[in-house]
């Protein structure tokens, strides 16, 4: 690759050509060697470097066929076409970055070939749809959004924010190159704050082991980010502690991951050891945003509402929705093609998830946690974990030798739980693990 680094400036160039031109100037004043592409879906400018026409030829469509779509229609083809021609730059090593300005259709259509591109090279996208919601944009992809103010137009203002924008692709793309380090294999493993204590232990139990642990944060992104890096091949195994996705998902709280979530590691095939961390919450955001429908059943067992700060709020999972997220993971578990364990606390699944106040745990009080329901025949064990174990018990294929189930007297983030499901791992990325190990600790609750 050139010492200046080669930096693809993609848009629309039939309504923000000027703006375009002006960011590739600056990217080749900060040092870099621009070369635009053209994302027009109305007309062709003639001036790009990749013009429309050969993205086009991609995908044996002609540009007056094209143009003669709405713009939705026409923006998806210009996209197939442009992910090809990036792949290609990217394989003759011509692309070291990209930057891009747009509104909503120039920032999707941008985004859209962002996230073919391999993570570590950089991504910066200029849009003013960065002051929202930006997940259709970022996905699980390492773009970085900047708001420039104005969607069109150069002036004192705009130029000086696409000159900084340009200057820090081109920066990221000049980045001095890391020093060797050892290449650990790495674990994938996902957190939310109230399993914090239980992964933390986890992870350093692997870093001392002589594993890497890669801790995603329980969001939503996180979750699809950890299934798409399972099937691009950087994990080797998964600690799946934190799975509250799963309960946003079915229950409508707004950090779901999708349907996909817990099923790369089976398809793969790669061990994983899997607990209920936080799957005794629903997420939402300002408390006027939670539905009726939960507020008016805080009475029940374990409907507790938490309210964590200002822009989250959350609601406690009810005994039948405990029952249903069972059924769902055990038919995804059912799935698994590697060495797969669930192992379920039943004293408690996460901070708010407790009968007296911890600290080290997690909840300070006062009182019990806010989504705390006893079981009435065994006070110290979790109402919501008896209704979960159940659907298992129905649903759960256990005479598959590659499955097993440990009922743990322990809560979540106590210290021998997170040891538990660090050595059912270890023994399982050893090729030592059995069925049945570890049900002999004194802990473990036979499941009957």
């Amino acid at each position: 690759m050139n010492k200046r680094p080669t930096i693809l400036v993609a848009g629309i160039l039939d309504t923000k050509g000027q703006e375009i031109k002006f960011l590739a100037e600056r990217v080749r004043a900060a040092g870099g060697e621009p070369v635009i592409m053209e994302l027009s879906v109305g007309a062709e400018v003639g001036w790009a470097d990749i013009s429309v026409g050969q993205i086009l030829s991609q995908v044996d469509q002609s540009k007056e066929d094209v143009f003669s779509l709405d713009r939705g229609a026409a923006s998806a083809v210009i996209v197939k076409g442009a992910i090809k021609i990036a792949a290609q730059l990217l394989e003759q090593g011509k692309l070291a970055g990209m930057i891009s300005y747009g509104g909503s259709m120039g920032a999707s259509m941008a985004t859209q070939i962002m996230h073919t591109l391999p993570l570590g090279i950089p991504k910066f996208m200029l849009t003013t749809m960065a002051s929202g919601d930006v997940s259709p944009y970022v996905g699980t992809r390492d773009i970085c959004l900047m708001y420039p103010i104005a969607e069109a137009g150069l002036n004192v203002v705009t130029r000086t924010i696409l000159n900084n924008a340009a200057a820090a692709v081109v920066g990221m793309a000049s980045a001095p190159e890391l020093e060797e380090a050892d290449e650990r294999p790495l674990i994938g493993c996902m957190m939310f704050g109230v399993t914090t204590p239980c992964v933390l232990r986890a992870s350093k139990y692997f870093e001392h082991r002589g594993y890497d642990v890669l801790i995603n944060h329980a969001v939503g992104s996180g979750g699809r980010s950890l299934e798409e890096l399972i099937r691009d091949g950087f994990i080797v195994g998964v600690l799946d502690i934190t799975t509250h996705e799963i309960a946003d998902y079915l229950l409508g709280g707004v950090l779901s991951a999708g349907p996909d979530r817990l099923t790369a590691a089976g398809e793969v095939g790669i061990p994983q050891v899997i607990a209920p961390g936080g799957l005794d919450l629903i997420n939402f955001g300002p408390k006027e945003t939670v539905p009726e429908k939960f507020l008016t059943e805080t009475d029940q067992p374990g409907r507790g509402l938490y309210v964590h700060n200002p822009t989250v709020t959350c609601v406690g999972v009810s005994t039948e929705e405990s029952y249903r997220i069972g059924e769902h993971i055990a038919k995804k578990l059912n799935a698994a093609q590697g060495p797969t364990a669930i192992c379920i606390p039943l004293r408690g699944w996460g901070a708010c998830d407790l009968p007296v106040p911890d600290k080290k745990l997690g909840w300070a009080g006062p009182g019990p946690g806010p989504v705390w329901a006893p079981d009435p025949n065994h006070p110290q064990w979790s109402l919501r974990a008896g209704h979960f174990i159940a659907a298992l018990r129905e649903t759960l294929d256990l005479d598959k030798p590659n499955l097993d189930i440990l009922l743990v007297d322990k809560h979540l983030n106590e210290p021998e739980f997170s040891d538990l499901m660090s050595e059912l791992l270890e023994e399982m990325l050893a090729g030592t693990w059995k069925k049945g190990s570890h049900q002999d600790l004194p802990y473990i609750v036979p499941f009957q």
